[in-house]
């Protein structure tokens, strides 16, 4: 499923001239790479937004754009479940699957802080 943020760098891209490659040579990344992140199936690495800023002279209103349609991609962000064990799994869903109470959403939470403040 393509991306508003992917629709958004394929535009930018064809308007500038380049081929996937030119782009991906540009920007540090490999052209299938780029080709995935269009096409919705990579997510976006943390310093894209800066690469494309740094490689490509956009307007205001292209970099304000882009910027939007970065936070709406982020929102919608992919995960590879394949390689996680079982029990780790059922707790990813049963979170997305947003049936749980806000007070079992707050336990989950505190058990989160609780091992984020032993490392």
């Amino acid at each position: 499923m393509i991306t508003e943020f992917g629709k958004t760098l394929r535009i930018i891209r064809i308007n500038c001239g380049d081929s996937a490659k030119q782009m991906a040579e540009k920007l540090g990344i490999s052209a299938s790479y780029l080709s995935a992140i269009e096409n919705g199936k990579r997510n976006v690495p943390d310093d894209l937004k800066d690469a494309i800023l740094a490689n490509y002279d956009l307007t205001a209103e292209e970099q304000e754009k882009m910027k939007k349609a970065l936070a709406s991609s982020l929102e919608n962000m992919r995960l590879d479940f394949a390689n996680l064990e079982e029990n780790r799994r059922r707790v990813i869903y049963a979170v997305a699957k947003e049936n749980l109470d806000d007070e079992t959403i707050e336990r989950i939470c505190q058990v989160i802080k609780s091992t984020e403040n032993k490392e």
